[in-house]
């Protein structure tokens, strides 16, 4: 190509085309290089602003996921178990079979009807047991109807053909029996045929008395020595100044 040309053009005008070609490539040379290397120079900025992105999306993916395992772990029970959601507006605290827990007269769970129904026999039985002794006299270590009663003899004898099991013999007995024999009771949740206990001396963890309550602030007691079997008032000053607690032993397991 450059023989041709010098035979045709570069002899022709006498001009320095050798010359001319070689700058014109070298120029061409260059700004090819220089072009490409624009070129490259713009990749670096598109490369790290998309890797940018992916870092931002991948720490919002990591948060998300942080955020999901946060709030599954804080779904966790104490035991290990995943607990229920709890709908908006309802209580946390409460029971959750809180269908199958029922309240009755006491606060305690709601018993069957056939159990309702023995014990509320029971009651009547023990109370009318209990009210035919009125007016015997009471008798030391006294258990029978025929001699007298001392107070936890009658209390003993009432109760005798109620409860699967006897009671114990001492008032203080009675007082010290166990949750499975005796459910303690508040005296403002006081019913009819609950034992209620009283201190002869200044101790208030020992029971030196027993009593029946037969309702309506009052109860049935064998007293001391000297008097007879009698209905007295929970209010009265002795007595209320005296008063250590009560026991519930007509229970739905302990009745027969």
């Amino acid at each position: 190509m450059i023989n041709y040309l010098q035979r045709n053009f570069f002899n022709t005008f006498n001009f320095p085309w050798p010359a001319t070609v070689c700058v014109m490539m070298l120029f061409f040379s260059f700004h090819a290089h220089a072009t490409n290397s624009h070129k490259t120079a713009k990749k670096p900025p598109v490369v790290t602003h998309s890797v940018a992105k992916t870092a931002t999306k991948r720490k919002r993916t990591s948060q998300k996921s942080a955020s999901n395992a946060h709030s599954h772990s804080a779904r966790q029970s104490h035991t290990g178990e995943e607990a229920y959601e709890i709908p908006e507006g309802s209580n946390p605290f409460a029971q959750n079979n809180s269908q199958s827990l029922q309240i009755s007269d006491g606060m305690h769970p709601k018993m069957t009807v056939v159990q309702s129904t023995k014990i509320t026999t029971a009651k009547r039985q023990v109370i009318a047991k209990l009210m035919k002794q009125l007016g015997k006299p009471y008798r030391y270590g006294g258990s029978s109807p025929l001699t007298g009663f001392d107070c936890s003899g009658l209390v003993k004898y009432a109760y005798n053909d109620q409860l699967k099991t006897t009671l114990p013999r001492t008032a203080d007995n009675m007082f010290s029996m166990s949750q499975e024999q005796a459910l303690k009771v508040k005296k403002e949740e006081l019913h009819s045929g609950d034992l209620v206990f009283f201190r002869t001396n200044r101790s208030r963890t020992h029971a030196g008395h027993v009593g029946v309550y037969l309702g309506d602030g009052e109860f049935i007691q064998a007293p001391r020595t000297g008097e007879e079997i009698q209905i007295s008032r929970l209010d009265d000053n002795y007595w209320q100044e005296h008063y250590i607690g009560a026991r519930r032993v007509l229970l739905p397991s302990a009745v027969r």
